[in-house]
């Protein structure tokens, strides 16, 4: 496997100070993005890059032995972090991708937190890594969209990060490549601003890979370029084992139409009588037919679940719809002690927003998630598993 690759990090344009790292050579390809008070971020994703590197110098073979290397460099840190006060509470993010031996081409990449690793091939756009953070939990329970997501209020929050305990869990994936993909790693500063329509369009637009790399950070900073931005595009250039793809353009599904038999004989037609109901009859249809929209109504308007504060200003989950429907009103399903003075002004909102839910349980677990919310409000450590701020 033959490979190209460009790489580029950049300041922003708000913070003083870059916290994010990157290597890139052959074979490894690794960002990382520190947090910490003073530089302890910096010192914590350096540390994450020179522990990978040195070992993976004799190369990675296995998804066991990858996800121990990202431990070491987990170890590394927190056992830094304890013996210097001022970098006490450091972390970084990681994603990495490591080429493997093999008789397919193939990668593996690791991930810890929200940097992302993309593969982009025949022009789409997909995520190989799947972030750590709150905003991720909350649409994988549904309770908001990706693209909603991006501009949560809450979406620095990581639930997983390196050096904030002993042992992190490392997620890593086995990624088959073939000639033509590309293959994107990039700290959050990226995604924050750049939806992934438009980082596929610069990829699209920039066959080079150092130029698409440094495309990317200029559209990141132009859309406010609000974090250090990191990016590292690598291009599977050539494979010997990969045989020649089909373009997309060229499968096509080819439908028969189904055609009358002129010599079939005609169905005979189909003759219907209607008798006049009777007075009963059209009475006890119309009786019917209310009772019917009655008992349809009242199941929709009982269907779902919403959020939202009672008389007393504290969170509920009511069932029903908002506002009710007709003479069906919501009732309540669980009462919670969480009052709106205990919420972030942010969380406050969305529960203003009474939020809806298809189950009591989605609905439930939006309150833990609120109530994590509100923890991290005064500390930097939730314990969703472990929840860092960033």
């Amino acid at each position: 496997m033959k490979l190209k690759w460009g790489a580029t990090t950049d300041v922003g344009m708000v913070r003083q100070q870059n916290e994010d790292d990157f290597c890139a050579e052959e074979n490894l390809f690794v960002v990382a993005d520190g947090m910490g008070g003073h530089n302890a971020g910096e010192v914590a994703s350096a540390l994450a890059i020179s522990t990978v590197r040195s070992g993976a110098r004799g190369g990675i073979f296995t998804a066991d032995q990858f996800r121990e290397l990202v431990q070491q460099a987990n170890t590394a840190i927190y056992t830094a972090s304890l013996d210097d006060s001022t970098q006490s509470g450091m972390g970084t993010t990681l994603t990495a991708m490591a080429v493997v031996p093999g008789e397919e081409p193939a990668v593996l990449v690791a991930n810890v937190g929200d940097s992302r690793t993309y593969l982009f091939r025949h022009g789409v756009l997909s995520r190989v890594s799947v972030d750590h953070s709150y905003v991720q939990e909350l649409v994988n329970e549904g309770i908001i969209t990706p693209e909603e997501a991006r501009v949560h209020p809450r979406r620095n929050i990581v639930t997983r990060a390196m050096g904030i305990d002993r042992n992190v869990q490392v997620d890593v994936f086995h990624q088959l490549v073939r000639t033509g993909d590309r293959v994107l790693l990039c700290s959050d500063g990226l995604v924050d601003e750049v939806a992934d329509f438009d980082i596929a369009q610069v990829l699209i637009d920039h066959s080079n890979p150092q130029e698409a790399a440094e495309a990317l950070v200029m559209v990141a900073n132009a859309n406010g370029g609000r974090d250090n931005t990191t990016v590292i595009v690598v291009d599977i250039v050539d494979d010997i084992s990969e045989p020649v793809p089909v373009p997309v353009a060229d499968i096509t599904t080819t439908v028969t139409p189904v055609t009358a038999d002129a010599t079939a004989p005609m169905p005979a037609p189909v003759v219907r009588k209607f008798l006049r109901p009777s007075v009963i009859a059209f009475w006890s249809a119309l009786v019917f037919i209310v009772l019917s929209a009655s008992t349809v109504l009242g199941v929709y308007a009982r269907s779902g679940y919403f959020v939202g504060f009672d008389s007393n200003d504290n969170v509920t989950i009511y069932q029903g719809r908002v506002g009710g429907v007709l003479w069906f009103q919501p009732t309540v399903n669980t009462q919670t002690r969480l009052n709106g003075d205990d919420l972030p002004e942010d969380v406050r909102r969305e529960v203003l927003l009474n939020r809806t839910f298809a189950s009591s349980s989605q609905a439930a677990k939006f309150l833990s998630l609120v109530e994590t919310a509100i923890l991290d409000a005064s500390t930097t450590t939730v314990p969703i598993t472990t929840t860092t701020v960033k």
